[in-house]
């Protein structure tokens, strides 16, 4: 129960004064906020023990109260610029750490304290790895400086050695704290950051598995840049129209409109996903898919035959749109087209060539709640389908063509021993 308000309460402190809208940087001011209030934790703890400890540690604990105060108005800083108060802290810590040094001589410890200066990295981060640098140079600069020439004992250790020997013992433990509470800290960002991110990842891995097969979706995920085209000598292609639809729409309210689409092609999309057959794309009422790319041509044009069936079947199931019965014209021919995927910043992946112009015009050249096939798609066919010649039909761009009418799965007659013939167009 308390760990909700003291998670709340914690981020609200590292949030402090904090103005950038840039999440990065937000997180690198988060961390020097934290850093900020550990130190000032820590010279407060060093000023309220060193007063009382007696008058000669006052000036050690004046010191330490001042810091204090230094490190509290950190969050001030972000104000002026992204880095500055990272800058401000990394100055102080090292400054203030160099003057205690001075203070206590090297008995006192306080050179431990410059053990803290990796957390810098957290401050700055790996953009800006020169500033970072600099604050780790200055750092070690003070350290070989105080190691050479501070006394071993200071003014405030001659005054009093007990106190310097208990100093050193708790710069130790002080050190320990800060670094685990820091990097305890940024892992945790760190954790929840990369969850985040995966969620991210895996949502948009789902909506490139929407909108490509996934052997293009795994090409373009390692090499956004490649070139995705082949050859397919034998690919079955779907295409469906819903019949009046277009007079329907008129007089929709674009919410009822879209809403109605929306649950009909997630239903043909779970048909389609269940029949193993590649949506292409939808085109106002229009409804595109292939199979035989990465299957034999056989395979795939019993996939799409399949899914034909179910399709006509939703679509009698499903009322209109102006809440009538529902047709729709389908059709499927099987042929030799290039595939590829193209645009920038919206491709999509889509097929060309005669065989795309042939199915489509299947689909046009139909009837409602018929699903019309080439005679190249029949001849793929395996017995588990029962079609029916229509005979030739005069074909926009093509002429004479014979097709046929897929009527249903074989099995699905029930031994009915045959179809009727009012069913034929």
């Amino acid at each position: 129960m308390l760990w909700r308000p003291l998670a709340q309460a914690v981020g609200w402190v590292v949030s402090v004064g904090i103005v950038a809208t840039d999440e990065a940087v937000r997180r690198r001011q988060r961390f020097v906020n934290t850093g900020a209030v550990l130190g000032a934790i820590a010279s407060t703890q060093h000023a309220v023990e060193q007063w009382l400890a007696g008058e000669a540690m006052h000036p050690l604990a004046v010191h330490n109260a001042i810091f204090a105060v230094v490190h509290l108005i950190t969050p001030l800083f972000h104000r002026v610029s992204a880095n500055a108060a990272a800058i401000w802290l990394c100055s102080a810590i090292i400054l203030g750490t160099q003057r205690v040094i001075w203070l206590t001589g090297l008995d006192g410890g306080a050179q431990v304290y410059f053990a803290c200066t990796a957390g810098a990295f957290l401050f700055f981060g790996p953009q800006n790895w020169r500033l970072y640098v600099a604050v780790v140079a200055a750092a070690f600069a003070s350290v070989i400086g105080a190691l050479a020439l501070a006394p071993l004992h200071g003014p405030v250790a001659v005054a009093a050695p007990a106190y310097t020997r208990q100093l050193a013992s708790l710069v130790v433990i002080n050190v320990m704290v800060i670094n685990v509470w820091l990097f305890t800290y940024a892992l945790l960002k760190t954790y929840r950051a990369e969850a985040a991110l995966g969620a991210e990842v895996e949502r948009a891995d789902r909506l490139l598995l929407a909108i490509l097969p996934r052997p293009i979706a795994r090409t373009l995920k390692g090499d956004p840049k490649a070139l995705v085209a082949d050859r397919h000598e034998a690919v079955t292609i779907f295409f469906a129209d819903l019949v009046g639809f277009t007079s329907a729409a008129r007089t929709a309210s674009p919410e009822r409109l879209v809403a109605w689409l929306d649950g009909l092609f997630k239903a043909v999309d779970a048909l389609a996903e269940t029949h193993k057959v590649e949506k292409i794309k939808t085109i106002g009422d229009a409804y595109m898919a292939v199979s035989g790319v990465q299957v034999p041509p056989e395979v795939g044009a019993d996939r799409v035959a399949g899914f034909a069936i179910a399709f006509r079947d939703l679509v009698r199931a499903t009322p209109g749109l102006d809440g009538g019965p529902l047709n729709a014209r389908v059709g499927i021919h099987t042929g030799p087209v290039v595939a590829g995927v193209i645009g920038g910043t919206r491709f999509a992946y889509d097929l060309w060539g005669d065989a795309v112009n042939t199915a489509s015009r299947m689909e046009s050249h139909g009837a409602p709640d018929k699903i019309q096939i080439s005679a190249a798609t029949r001849a793929l066919l395996s017995k588990g389908f029962e079609t029916l010649p229509r005979g030739s039909v005069a074909v926009k761009g093509l002429g004479a063509v014979d097709t046929f009418w897929l009527e249903t799965r074989a099995a699905d007659l029930s031994g009915t021993g045959g179809l009727a013939t009012d069913k034929l167009l």
